[in-house]
Formats: structure tokens, sequence, C-alpha cells
């Protein structure tokens, strides 16, 4: 049920204040139900009253003051709950008076009055690099990161909450300001991440709507100064190529519209390939002038669809795509995407078949399988090749010296940081081999990563290996091939609608000087039959 609250309440709330760390703010915290009965938002509550939705004005800028308009259509913001002790809390210190209320501090207790329509932009300071950074696609399911990855620069915990939707931003159910909380006092800066649905026809539909943008830029403001994020992830991928200048301007409308709020941006790509939706729709080098930050996902080499095994992310290939890239995206803003996961690969009569291994569940088959594994040192991973009833199984592991490899590029090439997909795919181990790494301003942990035995021996690829190798290869470049077809049958159909299009203006524009010519003709014909007409007057 909506309702709304204009009343000030004299009640005086009990305030439960604690310092969390230097990146957070006493908490001040007053029962969920004084709050509701004070704020002057809009707003409703699910069934059960267990989450709330408060409506937001539209937010307008003035230099640096923001004005609510409360008569412009307000977007849904959840209203961040804590809890303590099974008890509901509102955090009034730290979400701003865009929740609407503000207050005064008595001591202990805290006097709830109905906002004002103003405040000023947040000055967050932006993030320094070399980052550490991961993805948590699942925040509900592990609890956070007690110490930083690393503390060479920057950490950056980024948990997906949003998805872009036909009618404004959808957030997610599983949004937790306690999550925020807990990161922002273990020194991390909390960017969530919005997907396109990886669906084309979906954004092709968003794309060509420009008034649905700023209903994505003001709530994922709005979301940013409540919830205290500092900045976003897009994540927005197979695009139709189609889209590549809308899906340009997009990005750049978004980020800049963030910017004006102090909410820095991140955008991911893929690697370098002919597919026209994965790769080649990517304006990289626009992206920088737009966003802060380009992540370039160095993972997937080897698609989890192929029916050829290869490598997740071998280092030649991630290099190569590195080193690419910072043609177009300048080395302070390009992040390297790094994998905590790899794929088995279950070969059968010349097909495989891919599934996903995380890294904290690689050891069993050191343990198990060390004859069947080797480390091949141009592709900088072990390889292991077991025998099974039905064919073979096939891993290139991703391991804490595989990743030392790839994690040692971000100094070598002066990257602004690492991103590693993702969050729970990873053990101990990983994090400690991450916090002694050198990412180019010192080695902040010297501690000996204990690891489970591996076997070091050095062997060149057999027969069959580099067999299979080039049979990827050649099953890369057809489908490379293909996706060069795509593109061209894609620029054909725009070409061709364009000219379409151009040829249905051109005959408008012939029929509208038709018209133009037979209309002035018309003015002539009655002017010389007035002028006759005068004339037989006369006589």
């Amino acid at each position: 049920m909506l309702r709304k609250f204009a009343m000030v309440t004299t009640l005086a709330a009990a305030v439960l204040s604690s310092i969390s760390g230097n990146t957070v703010k006493a908490e001040v915290l007053v029962p969920l139900q004084q709050y509701l009965n004070t704020t002057n938002r809009n707003y409703e509550a699910n069934q059960y009253k267990t989450s709330y939705i408060i409506y937001v004005p539209q937010l307008e800028l003035n230099g640096t003051t923001i004005t609510m308009n409360p008569k412009a259509v307000g977007e849904p913001v959840k209203l961040p709950i804590t809890k303590r002790d099974g008890a509901e809390y509102v955090d009034v210190e730290n979400a701003t008076p865009l929740i609407g209320v503000t207050y005064t501090k008595d001591r202990d207790h805290v006097q709830l009055t109905a906002a004002p329509e103003t405040m000023q932009v947040l000055q967050n300071k932006p993030v320094q690099g070399p980052l550490s950074w991961a993805f948590d696609p699942w925040p509900n399911q592990d609890t956070p990161y007690a110490k930083k990855l690393n503390v060479s620069g920057d950490n950056i915990i980024s948990p997906s909450w949003f998805k872009l939707h036909s009618l404004g931003l959808e957030s997610s159910p599983n949004i937790n300001v306690d999550y925020v909380k807990a990161y922002k006092a273990n020194g991390y800066h909390v960017w969530p991440l919005i997907t396109n649905r990886f669906d084309p026809d979906f954004t092709s539909g968003i794309l060509a709507d420009e008034a649905v943008w700023k209903k994505y830029a003001q709530n994922l403001i709005q979301y940013a100064y409540i919830y205290g994020f500092d900045g976003y992830n897009f994540d927005f991928e197979n695009v139709d190529y189609s889209d590549r200048d809308k899906l340009t301007r997009f990005v750049a409308y978004l980020a800049d519209e963030l910017h004006k709020y102090n909410i820095q941006s991140s955008v991911d790509v893929t690697g370098y390939s002919n597919s026209p939706n994965w790769s080649l729709v990517y304006d990289r080098k626009s992206f920088a002038n737009s966003v802060d930050y380009v992540v370039l996902m160095a993972y997937d080499q080897t698609w989890a669809k192929s029916t050829t095994a290869g490598p997740v992310a071998s280092y030649p290939w991630v290099r190569d795509h590195a080193e690419k890239m910072l043609q177009e995206v300048p080395s302070h803003k390009l992040v390297l995407g790094i994998p905590f996961y790899t794929r088995i690969w279950h070969e059968s009569g010349g097909v495989a078949r891919g599934e996903t291994l995380a890294i904290k569940n690689e050891s069993s088959y050191f343990t198990n399988h060390a004859s069947n594994i080797i480390w091949n040192d141009t592709l900088k991973s072990y390889y292991a090749a077991i025998p099974t009833t039905s064919g073979i199984d096939k891993i290139w592991f991703e391991d804490n010296k595989s990743l030392g490899y790839k994690l040692n590029l971000v100094k070598e090439l002066q990257l602004a940081g690492f991103a590693a997909w993702r969050k729970g795919f990873e053990d101990d181990n990983t994090i400690t081999m991450i916090q002694g790494v050198d990412l180019g301003k010192g080695t902040p942990n010297t501690a000996p990563v204990v690891e489970a035995p591996k076997p070091v021996v050095e062997k060149p690829l057999t027969k069959a290996e580099r067999k299979a190798l080039e049979k990827a290869a050649k099953e890369k470049a057809k489908a490379e091939a293909k996706a060069a077809k795509e593109k061209a049958k894609a620029e054909a159909k725009a070409a061709k609608e364009k000219a379409k299009a151009e040829a249905k203006a051109a005959k408008e524009r012939t029929k509208a000087n038709a018209k133009t010519v037979n209309e002035k003709q018309k003015v002539d014909n009655d002017i010389a039959s007035i002028g006759l007409a005068v004339q037989v007057v006369k006589k």
C-alpha cells in the first residue's frame, strides 16, 4: 500500500552509534517505524513488511546544489534497513537527505524532521591505483573479504545488484546496506555491477529509447547517495553490432551524468575477435574517453560452448590482448581481468564439453593425478591429460603460479590494476598470494604462500597436444570467419536500410517540391486571371 507522510515528529529516538573504520561514518540508527512516520517520501511495503520501496524525486543540479523536485515522478529505491539483534533500523547518518528525513542529535537521542529538498553534491574521492578488484555475482552467499586483496592501491568489490529494464533500473532484492558497510569497514569501495541481461534484442530497444536513459542515470545516482556507492561497473555484453554507435553514446551519457555527482564508472570489454556482438561492438577508445576505467575481461580464451578443448587465459593470449588494448586505452585506465576458475574439458570422439572448475576445487587433481600433470612454460600453466572410460579429460589450470605471471603484467605494463572473476571461486592461498604481489608500488606482503605439492616437470607439448591446439586454432579461425561474415551481413543490412531510408526521403522531397511547383503555378494562374479580369473591367 502506497503511503505518504509529511508530518514532523517530535519524538526522540534512541541512537545506536559505532565507528566502523576510517571510511565509514558513525552510524545514527533510528527505529524503522519512526523513520516511516517522519519521511516525506512516498513508500510501499511488500506483503510481509520485510522490505520497503521509497520513491525519490528527480534530481536537478545547479552548480554543486542538488534540488529534489517533488512534483516530478520519483524513482524507486529499496530502503536501506540495518538489522541489529533482530530489530530493524534506518541509518540516517549515512543515507543522505534523499531518504526524506534529517535529524538533530542531543547526546544519545535523535530528533527527526522531514528533510529539505536541497543538498550539496558529495565530495567523493576518486579511487587510486593500482586497483585490486573482485566481482561478486552472489553477494548473499559468502562472507565479505576480511582483508584487502592488496594494499598497493584502493580495493573495489562489485556485487551484481542491477539490471537494465525497459521501464527503468531493476535492483536485486538482495541489495543490502550491511554488506556495503562491512566492506567499507574493511577498506573497500563498493561499485555495483549493472548488466544488460546479455540480450541483444532487449538492448536494441533500450538503446533506441533515450528517454529511459535519464531514468537509469537518476536511479543510479539516487542509489549511490543512499547506499554509499562511489562508482559503478557497466557489464554490457552481446550487443547487436548495428547498435555500436548507440552503445557508445549510452555509456558516455551514463558516465557523464554520474561524474556530475562525483560518482565514478567503469565498463567491461572482451578481448579482440571478429565476433560482431561480443567484440567488434565495443568502441574501446571512445569508452576510455568517457569512463574512469576499462576492464579487459582477459579470460574465456576458449569459450564455454567450444567443442575443442583449450585454456581459459594462457599467458601469451592475455599479454597480447593487453598490449593491443593499450593502443586504444591509456594504461592508467586499463584494468586487467583475471580468472579465479578454469575448465575441465571432457573429450570423447574428438568433441569436447567444458565444465567450470573453481581454483578452490583444483587441489584434488594435483593429489590424485600428479603423473598426468606437466608444466607448460609457453602457456605459463599446468596442463593435465587424464584418461577416462569415454575418452580423456583435459585441464589447463589457473592457479597461484599461473595467476602470478598475469598479475605481474600490472606492474610491467603500468596498468590501472586487476579485477578478478569471481569471488567465491578462489581459496585462502590465492588471496595470500595476491596480497604479496608487487602491483607497482612496492611489495605489501612477503609472507610465504603454502601450497599443495605440485609437479615441476617441464616438458614440451606432445604431438597429440600440438594437434589439439592446432585444431583449436582452426576452429577459432573458422569461428572468426563466420563472425566476419555476420559482420559483413550486418553492415550490408544497415547500409541497405540507410539507402532505403535515403531513397524514401528523396522521394518525399521530390513529391514536396512537385507540390510546391503545382501550388506556385496555380497561384500564377490565379494572378493572371485576376489581371485579365481587371483589364476587361477597365475597357
